[in-house]
C-alpha cells in the first residue's frame, strides 16, 4: 500500500468510494472537491496496486486544532489495516504541524466507528444533538469527540 496526496485527477475515484463507504449520507463531488481542495486542507490517498482504496481529510481549524472531516476504506478493502494506517498517518503529519488536538464528528449509532476511534485514542467531549441532516440507524445525533497528539 502507498500513500500520497490528493491530487484533482482522484475526485471521481473518491466520489465513488465515497458512495460505497458511507451507504447514509456520502459527501457529493462538490464538498468533497471542496474539502480536498481547500487551503486548509491536510489528505491522504491509500493506492493498492494503484487503485484508490481509502482516503482521509482534515483540516486545519486554527494553529493547534485540527477536524478530521471524513476518512473512507472501500468495503471490498476493510479489515486489513487501511484506516489504522490512514489514520496515524494523518496524525503524525498534525503533529509535525504542530496541532496539538484532533477532532472529529461520528453518528452516534455508527458503533463499529466509534469502537475504532477510541481504539486509536479519541475521546467523546460533547453529545450533538441533529448533527446530521439524514438518520442513520434511527439518528441524526453524533458525538464530538478529540485525542490529544502533542501532551
Amino acid at each position: 500500500m502507498i500513500l500520497r496526496k490528493y491530487v484533482s485527477s482522484d475526485l471521481q475515484n473518491i466520489v465513488d468510494l465515497e458512495k460505497k463507504a458511507f451507504v447514509v449520507g456520502p459527501y457529493d463531488e462538490s464538498m468533497i472537491r471542496e474539502i480536498m481542495e481547500s487551503r486548509n486542507s491536510i489528505n491522504l490517498i491509500a493506492l493498492d496496486n494503484g487503485r484508490i482504496v481509502g482516503y482521509i481529510v482534515a483540516l486545519l481549524l486554527d494553529g493547534s486544532s485540527s477536524d478530521i472531516e471524513s476518512i473512507a476504506v472501500d468495503p471490498e478493502s476493510s479489515r486489513r489495516g487501511i484506516g489504522t494506517t490512514l489514520l496515524l498517518a494523518m496524525e503524525e503529519q498534525l503533529r509535525v504541524m504542530g496541532v496539538v488536538k484532533s477532532y472529529l464528528e461520528v453518528r452516534e449509532n455508527n458503533n463499529e466507528a466509534i469502537r475504532f476511534y477510541i481504539k486509536h485514542g479519541y475521546k467523546t467531549v460533547q453529545f450533538l444533538k441533529n448533527y446530521y441532516t439524514e438518520k442513520f440507524r434511527g439518528s441524526r445525533n453524533a458525538y464530538r469527540m478529540v485525542k490529544i497528539l502533542i501532551p
